[in-house]
């Protein structure tokens, strides 16, 4: 395990199979606790059960933007989930005002990449932003 990223969790909500395979296993190489989840749904039910450090959120999901933007927005507004980071990632668009998501929810975003995320590209923009949390918050642990 990476020294660097010792117990992070990350949660990934994408309904690409392939995406997902190939996300957890460059996660995971580099030391993160990776969970997956095909749907807005079932992404809301264990974000809601594990309570990760970051979540990567594709915004096309199921051919709708809708269920990637109303898992955003779910987040952002509800008070126990509201501290965790996003990352979204979509190939639809290039930049995260096209998107569609209101004001509180983009605050909220992280990082925005666009697809093919490159495995070197996709692990240092999460790792620079950790580093940069670890920094501002010491070593605890977000919710702490």
């Amino acid at each position: 395990m990476n020294d660097q990223v010792p117990h992070k969790r990350i949660v990934i909500v994408d309904d690409d199979p392939d995406f997902l395979e190939y996300t957890r296993i460059v996660l995971r190489s580099a030391g993160y606790q990776v969970d997956t989840a095909t749907s807005a749904a079932e992404g809301l039910a264990l974000i809601r059960s594990v309570v990760p450090d970051l979540i990567i959120i594709d915004v096309m999901m199921s051919y709708s933007v809708e269920e990637g933007i109303g898992l955003a927005h779910e987040i952002t507004h509800d008070p126990a989930l509201a501290h965790i980071p996003l990352c979204v990632v979509t190939s639809i668009a290039r930049t995260l005002d096209s998107v569609g998501f209101d004001e509180e929810t983009v605050r909220a975003i992280r990082c925005f990449l666009t697809k093919p995320v490159s495995p070197d590209e996709l692990l240092a923009r999460i790792s620079n932003y950790l580093s940069e949390r670890r920094q501002v918050h010491g070593n605890r642990d977000a919710g702490c």
